[in-house]
């Protein structure tokens, strides 16, 4: 299935950039005539043959259906989100008076935000929760995963557009491209293009700007989804850098599929047939972006192993169970006494309870961090680990790359967990503040009131700036590692051909 099957193609390419002038200059006009005439051609036999248009009409029909869903998916999250934190915020504000610790336990939940771009890459967006519960004494998990009320296919064959572009577009790529130079080899008229001089170099370029353009047909759906749904969305991005991200996303995909142009033709170069070609692409396809990844899943769990729910929850649990030293504590009320020039707590002008309540806080908070940052800590490490193997697949590599860009990875869900933490304390701080100015009057606590209540701003979460220098150790230096060697792996196949292996 290759469009450029004709001698044709052949025949109307232009003389080699070997020939020099009589200065020993190379004629670059010659070459670029060659470029031109060789895409020409090329172009002329792909538009002639059905076989491209069923490939391109399918890959097509695919990526608009991955890109209509995903953004109509993401368009009712975000609603349903939007409308939850609305309706939480005034649940939160409208809950009448009572004692501040009692609205602490009376909690809100907060939900998290997305981006347009998460309708290309969803990530890890299915698997892990929507919302958190902000409550007193407790750090909670993320609720409501999406994957949990969908069937296991679902699950393991989602179709969206970094899907379509990381896995599909490299395979509809390999079906039109295999016999780039394979289909000439195996009919014999690679002898006649030497004859005719041509430029292997400007015939590589040609036919792989040809394929690279076939291929970003199916690109198109995603940039009019990810355009609508930023018109659309009222400037309700969580990013601040918005626009780098959008420039990396496509910068990161457009040198993806220019890796896949350069190994299609460097295998077709050095496959002696058809099939021969079309069997080792197949085989690289397959390897690149089906086993390496789940191999990389697999072995970054073996290097960082995470504690089960029931084993984290229980180690948790014990640390909270031991109570803050008791004689720090009977040393701070002494001081604060000797401060205020009083002998008993309820002669303070202050009320202890609210700065004993404060301090569990702080204790808690401290185990908090101690749990919650080992295991962070670990799924980092699993990320890290299951990166190194994108020196191995370009998919591997653009996956992380474009999750991290759409704001979708694991290091993006750890930063909505550290700011809805964060808020959970500022939440506690403002009432054990509360509690703490108002001391107790004839035995009745103060209570608190919407003016109290509306003090703790409504969450709105903004995610970090990329780090871009990380981001390119990580995942841009290896995807541009690989299309170097595709690079050069085009290169050494070309000059298998000029050193006159024809058949």
């Amino acid at each position: 299935m290759q469009a450029n099957s004709n001698a044709t193609t052949l025949a109307s390419s232009p003389a080699a950039p070997e020939a020099r002038d009589r200065d020993g200059v190379p004629d670059w006009r010659r070459w670029l005539r060659a470029l031109h005439g060789a895409w020409q051609a090329d172009w002329r036999e792909r538009r002639r043959d059905w076989r491209v248009w069923l490939v391109v009409g399918v890959g097509l029909a695919l990526a608009a259906c991955a890109a209509l869903l995903s953004s109509m998916e993401l368009r009712a999250t975000l609603e349903g989100r939007a409308i939850a934190q609305q309706a939480e915020q005034q649940r939160w504000s409208q809950q009448g008076k009572k004692y501040p610790h009692s609205a602490a336990h009376y909690g809100v939940y907060v939900f998290k935000p997305l981006s347009a771009l998460a309708a290309l890459d969803p990530g890890v967006e299915h698997y892990v929760g929507a919302s958190v519960w902000l409550e007193a004494h407790k750090q909670n998990e993320l609720v409501y995963r999406p994957a949990n009320d969908e069937p296991g296919v679902t699950r393991q064959f989602r179709l969206n557009p970094a899907f379509v572009l990381q896995v599909l577009a490299p395979m509809a790529m390999i079906f039109l491209g295999f016999g780039m130079f394979a289909a000439e080899r195996e009919r014999g008229t690679l002898a006649a293009l030497r004859i005719n001089a041509a430029p292997l170099g400007a015939l590589a370029l040609a036919r792989g700007a040809v394929l690279l353009c076939l291929a970003m047909v199916l690109v198109l759906p995603a940039c009019i989804a990810v355009g609508v749904l930023e018109w659309t969305l009222q400037a309700r991005s969580p990013f601040s850098d918005g626009l780098p991200r959008a420039l990396l996303f496509g910068a990161g995909y457009l040198v993806y599929l220019c890796t896949w142009a350069a190994l299609i033709a460097a295998v077709s170069a050095r496959a002696p047939t058809l099939r021969a070609s079309l069997a080792v692409l197949i085989g690289l396809w397959a390897a690149t972006t089906l086993v390496v990844p789940r191999v990389a899943v697999e072995l970054s769990r073996m290097a960082a192993p995470l504690p089960t729910m029931q084993q984290f929850r229980a180690s948790l649990d014990a640390a909270l169970g031991m109570p803050d030293d008791p004689e720090q504590a009977e040393r701070d009320k002494q001081q604060l006494l000797r401060e205020y020039g009083v002998k008993d707590v309820k002669d303070l002008p202050v009320n202890w309870a609210g700065i004993s309540l404060q301090r569990g806080e702080q204790h808690g908070d401290r185990i908090f961090d101690q749990h919650y940052g080992r295991l962070f800590d670990a799924m980092r490490r699993q990320s890290d680990a299951s990166a190194l193997a994108g020196w191995l697949s370009p998919a591997v590599a653009m996956a992380g790359l474009s999750s991290a860009a759409a704001g979708s990875d694991t290091h993006h869900h750890l930063q909505f967990i550290d700011g809805a933490e964060q808020q959970r304390r500022r939440m506690q701080q403002v009432l054990n503040q509360a509690i703490t100015d108002h001391p107790e009057q004839d035995g009745v606590r103060h209570d608190g009131d919407q003016a109290l209540w509306d003090r703790i701003p409504p969450f709105k979460f903004t995610f970090e700036a990329l780090d871009l220098k990380a981001l390119a150790l990580r995942q841009g230096l290896p995807l541009l590692a690989l299309f170097t060697a595709s690079l050069l792996l085009c290169g050494a196949g070309l000059r298998h051909l000029r050193s006159g292996n024809l058949q």
